[in-house]
């Protein structure tokens, strides 16, 4: 209509705007694929540095929250093929006494989670911390013999603490593996800060 008005200017400036739109979509596609196929690349890396026979599937990340050991809580989220599951997280409330301890503080969710075999079990497990919270979490779960790779990822210098004692400088490593890793991490601290947060302001109140 408007070019039958010879209103050649409007026509054009909405052609223009449709073209804009298509590329938008077209880049927003592109930039989703490349995605997946990175987060791909870093589960088969992931892969590679456990020794694993598969690729894998549920990777479950956690973390701990509290104020010098004051309404702790922990968090646990499930990535699926690389992809965050939240119908799958979990949320815990720690029973232990309020003193500032990390270390027992993963060991008691992750014992708590594992004790929900109706739960499905992970492929791997990755806590937030070094070689004292990883040797911590390996003890309570070796003897029940969970076929679960369990790693740590220590956050200033992105070190990752592996089941054999080994450690990995990921920022030597394949970006891959360092992000999808991050991303891990991050979501767990998230999701454990915003549990924090409402459960001190419940209380507080």
């Amino acid at each position: 209509m408007a070019a039958n008005n010879k209103n050649y200017e409007e026509a054009g400036s909405l052609r223009d705007q449709i073209q804009a739109l298509e590329n938008i979509f077209k880049h927003r596609f592109i930039i989703k694929r490349d995605e997946v196929i990175y987060k791909n690349k870093g589960l088969e890396y992931l892969k590679n540095v456990l020794g694993l026979p598969e690729t894998p599937k549920r990777v479950e990340a956690y973390d701990i929250s509290n104020i010098q050991g004051k309404f702790a809580v922990g968090s646990m989220v499930v990535f699926d093929d690389g992809r965050p599951d939240k119908n799958e997280y979990r949320k815990f409330r720690i029973r232990m006494p309020n003193r500032p301890n990390d270390t027992a503080m993963i060991r008691e969710v992750l014992s708590r989670r594992l004790n929900h075999t109706e739960w499905p079990m992970p492929d791997v497990m990755l806590i937030d911390g070094g070689k004292p919270q990883l040797n911590s979490v390996l003890s309570i779960v070796k003897p029940r013999r969970f076929n679960i790779k369990i790693i740590a990822l220590a956050k200033r210098e992105e070190e990752l603490y592996l089941p054999d004692g080994k450690i990995m400088k990921l920022k030597e490593g394949p970006p891959a593996l360092l992000h999808l890793l991050q991303h891990l991490r991050n979501e767990a601290h998230r999701f454990a800060v915003s549990y924090h947060r409402k459960r001190r302001s419940r209380l507080l109140k």
